[in-house]
């Protein structure tokens, strides 16, 4: 294990006139350079015009409006997927669109993406036109389906394109080759929000709406849709997101949002006026990925969509109770995956393989995904977890750490034997693939053989990157407060984390997982903080035989009854020292 503090060039201090120098400091060692780059507005959004095929896109769409045409989105069964389906159903609806249906492929009989199969129902309800949002840009067979049956296709996704295209009418996917837009760490939900942004210049620029008496909509008052997929995805934290996110919060917590996210906030019991980038991740994610985890990601839709108080309590608590269903179904997955990680370290006789590949028949498809994470993040190395699918084939996730590009080792080991893997699709750190059942020791056998001749070992070696050590007069609510106001902090631009000794001066187990600490500073006996830390080793706590801790930790503002008091988030401790 390895603390480092993150790389700080002290030589631009003063370069972003911040008043606070900690927050100053922060922000610099995430790549803001100048004052400009903190600007959150609007108005510095990269035009949506440079997007490849943009205007074929356009064109066909508008077509599509004057005709009366049918129009189907095909969505994808995660958060993001889901944020896509609704802000594109609502927005075309704004523009005048008169019949917009939604399909969303469940992932234990069609798997990812416009498949064959899912073309195939899709087909049924005879649209003229399939938009996709989140996906199909690998869906090459499933557009040539819809080609014979005369459905057009407009592709809208973010994941890296293979080096074969699907033959639609056109492909808005800001990476893809020769696509100069320059905004690509979208997610799924932002590029559909990019192109409608375009649609709608395009049918202004047309005198559509003051032909067609429509009121013209804002489409900012959509970005608490845009917020909740962007966060929930993953994806990089760079300007545009950051601009994105933050202004779908803002709407979050002054209460400008969809009904559903509402009383989704409500239904988790967070204060809206302090509603943040963690609480997309921590709590309403995982109410919508439910749904597509364990039943029909229609229901996460149904959620974003409505606008009527009830029904959005009701369509609530039932994402509410899968949520609960999933966590039960995830800690008997845990224990058992646990369980695997110990033979693996008995058979090896040493330490764990570099790549761990684990498979369970009874293990659920929807949930392999968290267990690869949770390991991932309990091992620090790239994790692949299947599960049985109802075709007889089997279905991993894989989450992926820094320096081990899990998409890239799976086309790797695609281009040597082109039979291993089934399909495959994601992005650095997480991607799905499916392969055979019997292919299942070769392709834990050549991932770790991809490791080990192409990287080195170091790279598993768990780390802690912080912002160094905190001076008492910087530990106080008014410092913890500015962090929180600098929000999002996310993937790519992570939350601010000091480390430094204490001394423990009480503690307390909580639901025998989480530990409620008072602490004091070594060397600094007047100042007391309450600490929290969540899912400790509560087994080796209470074997303890120390009394002060080495920990990173955060500066949280934790509110109760309406009054605010800081807290220290802990997310890493150790001994320092055994008492005498």
């Amino acid at each position: 294990m390895r603390i480092k503090q993150r790389d700080f060039d002290s030589s631009l201090i003063g370069t972003l006139k911040l008043d606070n120098n900690v927050l100053e400091r922060i922000l610099i060692s995430r790549g803001i350079r100048e004052t400009d780059d903190l600007d959150k507005n609007l108005g510095r959004l990269p035009d949506p015009q440079s997007m490849k095929d943009i205007g074929k896109a356009i064109n066909r769409l508008f077509r599509a409006l004057m005709d009366n045409e049918s129009i189907l989105i095909v969505g994808d069964f995660d958060s993001d997927g889901a944020s896509s389906t609704a802000l594109m159903t609502l927005v075309l609806s704004d523009f005048g669109f008169k019949k917009i249906d939604y399909l969303v492929p469940n992932r234990f009989e069609f798997g990812y993406g416009l498949s064959k199969e899912i073309v195939a129902v899709a087909v049924e309800s005879k649209p003229n036109l399939i938009v996709t949002v989140d996906n199909g840009i690998s869906s090459v067979e499933g557009v040539n389906l819809a080609n014979e049956h005369g459905i057009d296709c407009i592709i809208t996704d973010h994941h890296i394109a293979p080096e074969v295209l699907p033959s639609a009418i056109a492909l808005i996917n800001p990476n893809q080759k020769d696509c100069p837009f320059p905004a690509k760490n979208l997610a799924g939900v932002g590029v559909v929000f990019f192109f409608l942004v375009a649609f709608r210049k395009y049918l202004r620029d047309h005198d559509w709406f003051s032909d067609k008496n429509i009121k013209e909509p804002n489409l900012a008052n959509y970005l608490d849709l845009v917020a909740v997929g962007t966060i929930s995805d993953l994806v990089p934290l760079d300007r545009v997101n950051r601009t994105l996110v933050h202004q779908g919060i803002k709407r979050i917590q002054n209460n400008h949002c969809r009904q559903g996210l509402k009383t989704l906030v409500d239904i988790c019991g967070v204060d809206r006026k302090y509603f943040s980038s963690q609480d997309i991740g921590y709590r309403i994610a995982p109410y919508l990925n439910a749904a597509g985890r364990l039943d029909d990601m229609s229901i996460g839709i149904k959620c974003l969509i409505t606008e009527d108080p009830k029904k959005s309590r009701d369509i609530a608590e039932q994402l509410e109770q899968l949520n609960i269903k999933r966590k039960n179904i995830q800690q008997t997955m845990q224990n058992e995956a646990n369980l695997e990680v110990d033979k693996l370290i008995k058979n090896q006789e040493s330490d764990l393989p570099p790549v761990i590949c684990l498979f369970k028949e009874d293990w659920h498809e929807g949930i392999v995904g968290l267990i690869a994470s949770r390991l991932k993040d309990n091992f620090d190395r790239p994790v692949f977890a299947f599960a049985q699918s109802n075709s007889g084939e089997i279905k991993g996730s894989a989450r992926s750490i820094d320096g081990f590009h899990v998409r890239d080792a799976m086309q790797a080991l695609s281009s040597k034997n082109s039979n291993l893997i089934l399909k495959f699709g994601g992005h650095a750190k997480a991607a799905g693939l499916t392969i055979k059942k019997d292919s299942f020791s070769a392709f834990r056998d050549s991932i770790i053989k991809y490791f080990n001749d192409s990287f080195h070992i170091e790279i598993l070696e768990q780390k802690f990157i912080t912002d160094g050590v905190l001076s008492s007069k910087n530990m106080n609510l008014d410092m913890a407060r500015s962090l929180r106001d600098a929000e999002p902090w996310g993937e790519g631009f992570p939350r601010p984390s000091f480390e430094g000794p204490f001394r423990i001066i009480q503690d307390k187990i909580l639901m025998n997982k989480h530990l409620k600490l008072l602490l004091v500073p070594v060397n600094l006996p007047d100042l007391k903080f309450t600490a929290i830390h969540f899912n400790a080793d509560i087994d080796q706590w209470k074997q303890r035989d120390f009394d002060s801790i080495y920990c990173i930790y955060e500066l949280d503002v934790n509110i109760y009854r309406n009054l605010e008091s800081l807290q220290l988030l802990i997310k890493f401790q150790k001994p320092l020292y055994k008492t005498i």
